[in-house]
């Protein structure tokens, strides 16, 4: 079972810094409505997983904050420097910070749009992910909250959407890194071999272990997210960009990932097949 606290301790240090500066602040921050998302949250799983392979470098931070109302927000991005016209991204502890409302000021659910911008903010599956999420004990900082890993794959599904429409094409490998992680879990592999519902998946993707575990990340996903967003994302997945998607789903690094594209659009397929789109 995933247990985040197995991380590289190294890998907490960057988010402590900026969460004991947000709780400095006096805004009435609580700590378990911070979720640390983005590659921040993909490195300390994948540490977390025993995988100890470098993945796609950033030194940004990512945190996902549960409000209620943007007076909370309000106090604690007053004063902060921004970087860029994003609205959200602030120098927060010397580091690039995204700050991302989500909750109770999303109108309608799924958006939310900060004082700062004038357009929204995508939080799809944001809630759900939270609802699900792992706590995360920082060194001095408290707990936070991190997706489990289909919590992480909803959030990387929607960001592929958004963001392959303007030719930004990341998200592809971090949903094959997602895929990568169920290929190669003990947890998986016992539930694919030791259970009925395992065992039957395993023979719908014809003993192909490999296609089965990426189905079971679509099946994990979806019990997450809940029928409401599963049909918002079958109106949109796999999108016009599905070709594109398969040659983008790289794992770096990784020692054993398919090389051939064809491969690749098996494991997809069989992921989407898990997604019941």
């Amino acid at each position: 079972m995933l247990d985040p606290t197995r991380c590289d301790p190294a890998l907490l240090e960057l988010v402590d810094r900026v969460v004991a500066e947000l709780e400095s602040r006096r805004a009435r921050l609580i700590t378990s409505d911070v979720m640390l998302v983005g590659a921040g949250c993909r490195d300390i799983l994948h540490s977390a997983l025993g995988h100890d392979f470098a993945l796609r470098a950033t030194r940004d931070i990512d945190l996902g904050l549960a409000i209620a109302s943007w007076t909370t927000y309000d106090r604690l991005t007053s004063n902060l420097r921004p970087i860029d016209s994003t609205g959200i991204r602030y120098t927060i502890a010397d580091v690039p910070v995204d700050l991302i409302p989500f909750g109770g000021i999303e109108i309608p659910p799924g958006t939310a749009t900060p004082a700062s911008r004038k357009e929204p903010i995508n939080v799809w599956g944001f809630n759900e992910a939270f609802r699900a999420a792992h706590s995360l004990p920082l060194p001095h900082a408290g707990a936070i909250r991190i997706p489990t890993i289909a919590g992480y794959t909803a959030l990387k599904l929607e960001a592929w959407l958004d963001r392959s429409a303007f030719g930004d094409y990341r998200d592809a490998s971090d949903i094959a890194t997602a895929m990568y992680w169920y290929l190669h879990s003990s947890d998986i592999a016992d539930f694919l071999y030791e259970t009925p519902a395992g065992q039957l998946l395993l023979q719908s993707e014809e003993l192909d272990e490999r296609a089965a575990a990426a189905r079971a990340l679509g099946q994990d996903v979806i019990s997450l997210i809940g029928p409401d967003r599963h049909i918002e994302l079958a109106h949109r997945w796999p999108s016009p960009r599905a070709d594109i998607f398969y040659n983008q789903m790289t794992v770096v690094n990784a020692p054993d990932w398919p090389s051939d594209p064809h491969r690749r659009q098996q494991l997809a397929e069989a992921f989407q097949r898990g997604l019941n789109i």
